[in-house]
């Protein structure tokens, strides 16, 4: 049962839409109606979205624990470094990278979510919803009868632990400040292995590279490539003011 409806009203406020690319990051990219533009890949339909709309989101993918606590550390030092754009020598690398290995991962077990596990010779807590919701709150995890667990208690634990594993491959990224000089970027719903990163309609993150300004061409050539990642969608402050090759 990838996703579970929590108690009528939700009295615990567990967090039911979870961002795989965060709210903040999104808003960087508000017009001014303070909306996104949102273009389907299959349709290629254009909406305006605000940052917390559904579409930005997965159903309860992971549980409290993790949304409230090891995520959320990795999104402030990131959004710390988007708030605040220091030069190259003293740009917090690290932050960067962890948040983007972040998404990756949320975003792949957003396509692809967890199925509840059964752990043999388990019987379970025997508690009710109430108390299990309780519990989620207070960032602990149950087991039910027969030993089943919630998917999202899985998927939270394994994100955790592929953080720790691919940090190897990601610790020493370096990245470099990519400044428009014209036209706009626009954001793939998720990047995959590409690291590259818009964080504003001029401005994105990129491994390997140095801090520099590129021309209408080299962001034409980038936003290919965030098209070619893109699984569902892709959203720019304005697309009219987005070049594509």
């Amino acid at each position: 049962m990838p996703y579970e409806p929590t108690l009528k009203g939700n009295p615990q406020q567990l967090t039911v839409e979870q961002h795989f690319h965060t709210a903040h990051a999104i808003s960087k990219f508000y017009n001014e109606a303070e909306k996104v533009q949102v273009k389907f890949i299959a349709t290629q339909e254009v909406v305006e979205r605000h940052k917390r709309a559904k579409i930005f989101c997965t159903k309860r993918t992971w549980d409290e624990r993790a949304e409230k606590g090891y995520m959320a550390a990795i999104e402030k030092e990131f959004h710390n470094q988007i708030d605040n754009i220091s030069d190259y020598s003293s740009r917090c690398h690290e932050s960067i990278s962890r948040y983007f290995l972040l998404w990756r991962l949320r975003f792949a077990y957003h396509t692809s979510p967890n199925q509840d596990i059964v752990l043999n010779g388990i019987t379970g807590s025997g508690i009710e919803k109430e108390q299990e919701e309780i519990l989620e709150s207070k960032w602990g995890m149950f087991t039910r009868e027969n030993g089943v667990v919630p998917s999202r208690f899985s998927a939270s634990l394994q994100i955790q632990i592929e953080l720790d594993r691919a940090w190897e491959a990601y610790s020493s990224l370096k990245w470099g400040l990519l400044e428009a000089s014209d036209g706009e970027f626009l954001v793939a719903d998720g990047y995959d292995d590409l690291t590259f990163m818009p964080i504003a309609p001029n401005l994105a993150f990129a491994a390997g590279v140095e801090d520099q300004k590129i021309s209408k061409g080299k962001v034409s050539e980038l936003n290919n490539c965030s098209l070619a990642k893109a699984t569902e969608y892709v959203f720019a402050r304005d697309f009219s003011a987005c070049p594509i090759a």
